[in-house]
């Protein structure tokens, strides 16, 4: 049903996505409006992919490639996001509880309202970003790297902290 929505260029919209196993899946440029992702297993491309006011629940889409794409008002519940690359993105308005991004990439991303509760962020990458209302509460934050990032104003206090890599000037202010 996906490729049919690519071929004539129209947005996914409304629709509940579930229980989808999928490999290879390309989904570059896609947009998906108030559509809710549930008990999906997805590797592939969504590539400069627009996700707006989604839910993914109870999802793996470790290792795809999300690279260019915009989240605008998205919540992300107990999924696994290993691997995957969110690099020169824009997420704005995400919540993201329970879920596990080791080894993600968000780096250049611009993060705006954005929280991380108790989700495992081990060996991300978050180098380059611009942030502004980012918040991780209860989340590990174990080798994750935040260099080139200025982390005024973001509290990690209640997160698991272990081998940060930052420079001297990105903990200004944290």
């Amino acid at each position: 049903a996906i490729e049919l929505y690519k071929r004539d260029g129209i947005t996914i919209e409304n629709r509940r996505i579930s229980k989808v196993q999928e490999i290879d899946l390309n989904c570059e440029e896609v947009e998906f409006e108030k559509c809710i992702f549930t008990n999906c297993k997805i590797q592939g491309s969504f590539e400069k992919a627009v996700f707006h006011d989604v839910l993914f629940e109870n999802c793996d889409f470790s290792n795809c490639l999300f690279r260019e794409g915009s989240f605008i008002r998205v919540e992300i519940k107990n999924c696994k996001m290993v691997g995957c690359d969110f690099s020169d993105s824009r997420v704005y308005h995400m919540s993201s509880l329970e879920t596990i991004y080791e080894y993600a990439n968000f780096s250049d991303t611009n993060l705006e309202e954005v929280i991380f509760e108790k989700c495992d962020l081990t060996s991300s990458s978050f180098s380059e970003c611009h942030i502004k209302h980012v918040y991780f509460e209860r989340s590990k934050l174990i080798q994750t790297q935040f260099f080139g990032t200025d982390l005024k104003d973001v509290d990690i206090s209640t997160c698991e902290i272990a081998g940060l890599v930052l420079g001297l000037e990105d903990i200004k202010g944290l």
